[in-house]
């Protein structure tokens, strides 16, 4: 977080003190990563990229050392490995989850794009962390399956549960849409099914796993819904099973490319809840301040926060087990339909 939004902008010293207590809590619930925006990695795709798209690959072994391949080769992959599995997630914390479940040990950046690979039995799977909310995840998707091919997509990492649900619970989407707007939504873009294959296998895992699972249509917001009025507003409108920001992002590259879709969450906050603050303060370039004074405002925030850490951790939890068992399934069994 060292270059994270805090640090750009001059903060009152009366901020300081609270700062520096909720600072990592703000980390767990995926704020740290703000400062990772579209624009950001746009700057950084123009940098890394010349006439054409270049990858770069290298051992996360070696980060520290010269890698052994140069800028503009291939990943070198086995031949059951050629089209991977791209796992998209928005946060360090969510894909912290999925890589204690998959093991990486190279790293391949596309585009100013770092993708962590991996390998278990034969498949081979790309995880990819693309910041928070849709314009990030529909840049760095952009880039990634525009250059590598894949055999499926997969969105992953937290959601809100817009149906009754305990936290932990598995969240499957049959189907993504968004909204836009932000308390008075509109339906944005076209609805975009997911593999009915794929969910057939996932489903097969989390009941391996004992988790409950809710299976429905995910919706995706442009900004952070944070009050429970607005979910249940939003699941009024929409008959939506799950709300993240990202995966109708992912979604739409993947249908554009051709390539099967699949969403696998888990629920870090409930329908009736409200969160404990207004996180779209933070996520605005200059929004920290604001943030900050509205936390002190409420001193109760920061046993909301605290809250919302532990349910985060019971989310990160259980996303790691589900991916710890589907690594373990035949891939025969979750072989996307044709």
């Amino acid at each position: 977080m060292g270059r994270g939004p805090p640090y750009r902008h001059r903060i009152p010293s009366g901020v300081l003190s609270p700062l520096s207590l909720v600072l990592p809590i703000l980390s767990v619930v995926g704020l740290g990563d703000v400062s990772e925006s579209a624009d950001a990695r746009e700057d950084a795709g123009r940098r890394s990229t010349a006439a054409r798209t270049r990858v770069r690959v290298s051992s996360s072994r070696s980060l520290n050392r010269p890698p052994t391949s140069s800028v503009g080769a291939e990943p070198t992959l086995s031949r059951s490995a050629a089209n991977p599995i791209a796992i998209f997630a928005a946060t360090r914390w969510e894909t912290r989850a999925v890589r204690r479940a998959l093991p990486m040990d190279r790293v391949a950046t596309i585009g100013g794009v770092r993708c962590h690979i991996g390998q278990r039995g034969d498949r081979t799977y790309w995880l990819i962390q693309t910041g928070v909310g849709p314009a990030a995840a529909g840049t760095v998707a952009g880039r990634v399956l525009k250059t590598q091919a894949m055999s499926l997509v997969m969105s992953t990492g937290f959601a809100c549960a817009l149906v009754p649900a305990q936290v932990g619970d598995l969240i499957v989407g049959t189907a993504v849409f968004s909204v836009d707007g932000e308390s008075t939504w509109t339906m944005k873009g076209d609805l975009v099914l997911c593999d009915e294959v794929v969910r057939a296998g996932l489903l097969v895992v989390a009941k391996d796993v004992g988790m409950a699972v809710q299976v429905g249509t995910i919706v995706s917001a442009p900004t952070v819904v944070w009050q429970a009025e607005d979910k249940r507003r939003l699941r009024r409108l929409t008959d939506a099973t799950g709300l993240d920001m990202e995966s109708a992002a992912v979604a739409a590259v993947a249908q554009e490319r051709g390539l099967p879709m699949a969403i696998v969450r888990t629920v870090s906050d409930l329908v009736d809840e409200d969160l404990p603050l207004d996180f779209n303060l933070f996520l605005r370039p200059t929004g920290w301040i604001k943030g900050m004074q509205a936390l002190i405002g409420r001193p109760a925030s920061v046993e909301g926060l605290n809250r919302l850490r532990k349910q985060s951790r019971v989310a990160a939890g259980r996303l790691t087990e589900w991916f710890e068992r589907y690594a373990e399934t035949d891939s025969e069994s979750l072989r996307p339909s044709k």
